[in-house]
Order: C-alpha cells, then structure tokens, then sequence
C-alpha cells in the first residue's frame, strides 16, 4: 500500500488521519510505505525538459522511482488538506510531474486510455461546514484526484471529506477515527 501525505506538519486532522490510516493497517498487517512530500522535500515545479506537450519527455531519477512504486501496487491513500477548494501545490505539482503520458494515461485514437490500476482511498481536511465543501465548493478539491487524475488513469478511487479542520476536538478525532475506517474497508476488501 503507498500512501502519499501533502501537508507540512503532522499535527492536526492530517496528521490525525495518517495516525490512523497507519494503526488500522499495522493491526490488519497490510504492509505500506509513506511518501511525505514536504518531508521528502518533493519540488512540485515542473521543468522545461519535462514538459510533455511541448515534445519534452524528461522524468527525473525521483520520479521515475515513484513511477515504479506506483506501478508495483494496486492500493493507494492520499491524504492532503483543501485550500482554495484544492489541493497543497507540492501534491498538484507531484500529480504533474509523476502521472505522466505513457505512464498513467496514453490517448488512442482520440481518446484516452487509462495505464494504471487498483483502488484509492482519498482523505481531505477542511475548514469548511460540509454543506458549504458540497454544495457551494462542489467537492472541487477531491474531485480533482478522485475523478479528474485517478479515475482518469485507471484508479478506481472513493473521497472523504473531513469538515470543520480548524481545531481538534474529542468530536473531531471520533470523525476522523470513523471516516478512516471507512476509506481502509473499502481499500482493503476484495474486487
């Protein structure tokens, strides 16, 4: 299982749900390797030499190691807060840089052709009532990376929102906790 961590500190909600998502795996003995972007400290910026569509086809040593991490499973976890109804611009540039032409997708005709596979569980935090994240935000930030990147490639993926990430309460870790759950039953059972 590769899990792929976008937020600057450990503390809070994401550093609660990586908390969990690495206990509940540990008890079920599913083996995982975690890739902290700011940790790593992964540049999201993409080059000239990599720029695909402009003929570029550069993927450096870094990525080409996760290329083939990701290659190698079949079950991912991203889990990243939402600012500015999106994602941190280290896991949009990661996103950029890695789920490349040929490697995630190829076009056929017209027509895009996922390369990857498996499931993923996508866990985002928000400062927002989930009302406002669903109706006035329209999930933009998970949508992105469940519909719009994963499910684009061949990744079957399902999204949790954890709503009202401005401060920790009892009733927050007992959400968090809860949803967590969620995402590994759907990750760790068998289709």
């Amino acid at each position: 299982m590769l899990i792929i961590y976008a937020h600057p500190n450990k503390l809070g909600h994401c550093g609660l749900v990586l908390s969990e998502v690495k206990k509940g795996l540990e008890e079920k003995k599913v083996p995982f390797e975690v890739l902290d972007l700011y940790e790593m400290g992964y540049d999201p910026v993409m080059r000239p030499e990599e720029h695909y569509t402009s003929g570029n086809s550069e993927v450096s040593e870094e990525n080409q190691k996760i290329q083939e991490m990701i290659k190698n499973e079949d079950r991912f976890i991203f889990i990243y807060p939402t600012w500015w109804n999106g994602p941190p611009a280290i896991l949009k540039g990661f996103l950029d840089r890695v789920m490349l032409p040929r490697f995630a997708f190829v076009y056929e005709g017209g027509l895009p052709k996922p390369l990857l596979k498996g499931k993923a569980v996508v866990f985002t935090s928000t400062g927002a009532p989930r009302f406002v994240a669903r109706w006035y935000f329209k999930d933009g930030s998970l949508k992105m990376l469940t519909r719009d990147v994963l499910r684009f490639c061949g990744i079957r993926s399902m999204g949790f929102v954890i709503d009202r990430a401005t401060k920790m309460s009892k009733r927050q870790e007992e959400k968090v906790t809860k949803t967590v759950l969620k995402g590994l039953k759907f990750l760790t059972k068998k289709s």
